[in-house]
């Protein structure tokens, strides 16, 4: 049994949570939820319960009507609970992530464990360390796997074994993955179903547990896909013309002779097609003029699609399959949370009980059980409980025309304490850059709103969700065209009274932190400071060291975004521009960091030094690609925040 907190969480999710008054802090802010993920049991009985406590994810299993604990699941020594799943009535498969002594953020390596509710028969059953927990019993003995496993069906019928995708461990990930039949109370691998032709495979299984679709990926990126019609005895391989540059295959439909996916087929917006599984037909279902679709809602046991989730601005949804028994069941959620985000974790195989997950730009989420027959919903536990939603800022959305004429989306998040004042403005630029920004909870925009500033979000073009040429617009442009957005949608601002002239400050991380030294040196005067935090800022540096160049697709990525060009390379580089850098800035980095290795700003500030340029310093050893320990979030956004307010004046007289 769990001996930390159980009773706090047992009466945590049973009783309302009572909010403290007064200002957020920003510990409060970026800790860590208590309750991370809830799963209710097939029999509807039991709750799992991913947990925080000891700076680790454990498991918690309760009885879903008295919440007295029955089980667990704590991992020893530096290793945590990953993702989770109910393989049967009474056994839990998770993975295991571990945290080295050497870097803060855990790492999953492939390794599977599984445990029955009440705590007992305890078993890892996948992974490198698997042969030296294997007890020996009537059963040949097992070796380890040296292999990362991905669940592909947990088949919840089946009482002892479960499909997973086994894939041979390389750093360049370079490995073709095969399907395996697992036991999950012995950890013996049962029978092998089928190998991906090219690496970073995937599988697609029909709602009777066949295999009918498999992707892979060779070193050019080029997608290759192969499906297995109904009837069919060999696999066909989907010619290249059968889909799209976005293909992104979701669960085999009910027919059992097709696929359900989202791609661009003749379309530039990423939309949901149905293909048949010999790549040859395909049929639009829905897509969108200008924005792809966010998210698609399954059946919980993965076989149905029944909804969509669309992100312009606020997140809206389309249930295209009222049919659909949990297509009812979400789309009556939808009216009792209007404006928010729904997500059904799981439900009870009699469909009475459903876990449902809510959140908003200022709630970080609560979760719920819905009782379908009583038609009640009680609230289990909120992610953040010390922070009250009118304690945050509102984020709405905005749009401005760039200086090309192209439209641009974003969010703007009003300073908390403003008033009908122009409060300072800080620019977030976000990451990738093939991600974008959402109408979401996030503890950076709301540490520094409730701090005093606004904050101006961009979706510049590269960014995803706006379809492919918008994407691909972002390609070789990271230093001009990409950057021109930002800085059209600052000067927009302005323009607009939400910020002053002279005000303003550029904050970002990854990419983000590259854009804020770039946009900086491009528009002298514009930005008084920037805060840049696991940034790039040596783009040839990208072909020599980190973790992209070193995979196995890494060369043909970074061609297509930043090409081979030097001249433009190092024009594209902040550290080869310093001298016309006229914002102090902070610099944040982890020494541990893959993506953009330590040596990045190292050679800022080298260059910072020769130039005679202000800046601060602020660097964590054991920290990867951003800062992942919450204690270190907390003293870097409070530090970042004090650099902020040194730096950004307060307003002259009227």
């Amino acid at each position: 049994m769990l001996r930390f907190r159980e009773w706090r969480y047992m009466f945590a999710l049973m009783l309302p949570a009572s909010l403290p008054a007064g200002p957020v802090a920003i510990e409060d802010l970026f800790e860590q939820p208590e309750v991370a993920q809830i799963k209710i049991s097939p029999t509807g009985d039991y709750l799992a319960i991913k947990v925080f406590d000891d700076e680790a994810h454990s498991l918690l299993f309760m009885k879903r009507d008295t919440a007295e604990p029955v089980g667990s699941l704590k991992y020893p020594g530096t290793n945590e609970v990953g993702n989770f799943y109910w393989a049967n009535r009474e056994r839990v498969v998770a993975e295991i992530y571990e945290v080295g002594l050497w870097q803060e953020a855990p790492r999953y390596l492939g390794e599977l464990f599984a445990i029955n509710f009440d705590g007992s028969r305890p078993e890892l059953v996948f992974g490198y360390r698997s042969g030296e927990y294997q007890t020996g019993s009537v059963l040949t003995k097992k070796s380890s796997d040296y292999a990362w496993a991905e669940v592909i069906d947990p088949f919840p019928a089946d009482d002892r074994e479960i499909l997973i995708s086994s894939t041979s461990m390389s750093a360049s990930h370079g490995e073709r993955s095969v399907a395996v039949m697992l036991d999950i109370y012995s950890g013996m691998e049962k029978a092998r179903k089928h190998a991906s032709t090219f690496p970073g495979g995937r599988f697609l299984t029909d709602g009777d547990g066949r295999i009918r679709l498999a992707t892979g990926l060779d070193e050019d990126r080029t997608l290759h896909v192969e499906g297995l019609p109904e009837g069919a005895e060999e696999w066909v391989q989907f010619p290249g013309t059968g889909f799209g540059s976005n293909f992104n295959p979701i669960a085999i439909a009910e027919d059992m002779n097709s696929v359900y996916v989202t791609d661009n087929i003749e379309t530039d917006t990423i939309g949901l097609f149905k293909l048949s599984l010999d790549g040859l037909k395909h049929k639009k279902i829905y897509s969108n003029d200008t924005v792809d679709i966010t998210d698609v809602q399954l059946s919980t046991d993965g076989r149905s699609v029944y909804a969509m989730r669309i992100d312009r601005n606020y997140p809206s949804y389309l249930v295209f399959s009222s049919a659909h028994e949990e297509a009812k069941v979400f789309k009556s959620l939808l009216e009792t949370f209007p404006g928010r985000t729904v997500d059904i974790t799981s439900r009870s195989d009699d469909g009475r009980f459903w876990v449902v997950h809510t959140s908003a730009d200022v709630d970080p989420g609560t979760f719920y059980l819905f009782d379908r027959d009583a038609n009640t919903l009680r609230s289990l536990s909120r992610s953040l409980p010390k922070i009250a939603s009118d304690e945050l800022s509102a984020v709405e959305p905005i749009e401005f025309e760039t200086f090309d004429g192209r439209k641009i989306t974003g969010y703007f998040t009003r300073a908390k304490a403003a008033g009908d004042a122009t409060a300072p403005m800080v620019v977030l630029v976000h990451g990738g850059p093939r991600m974008r920004d959402y109408w979401r909870y996030d503890p950076e925009v709301q540490a520094l709103a409730t701090h005093g500033f606004s904050v101006l979000q961009i979706n510049y073009r590269g960014s995803e969700g706006f379809g492919e040429d918008f994407l691909r617009a972002g390609n070789l442009h990271w230093g001009d065209t990409v950057q021109q957005d930002i800085i059209a949608g600052t000067r927009w601002a302005i323009e607009n009274d939400m910020a002053s002239e002279g005000r303003v400050c550029i904050m970002g991380s990854s990419f983000g932190a590259y854009s804020a030294l770039q946009s900086a040196i491009l528009a002298p005067g514009l930005f008084a400071c920037a805060v840049a935090n696991a940034g790039i800022y040596d783009l040839e540096l990208l072909y020599e060291e980190g973790d992209v160049e070193q995979m196995y697709w890494g060369d043909a990525y970074l061609e297509e975004v930043i090409g081979r060009d030097r001249e433009q390379l190092r024009a594209f580089s902040p550290v080869n521009a310093i001298a016309a850098l006229d914002a102090p800035v902070f610099i944040a980095h982890g020494k541990r960091d893959k993506r953009a290795p330590y040596e990045h700003a190292q050679r800022l500030r080298k260059e910072l030094d020769r130039h005679d340029k202000p800046y601060e310093w602020f660097v964590k050893g054991r920290e990867g690609h951003g800062f992942y320990n919450t204690e270190n979030q907390v003293e870097f956004m409070k530090a970042a925040l004090a650099f902020l307010e040194e730096h950004l004046p307060e307003p002259g007289p009227e």
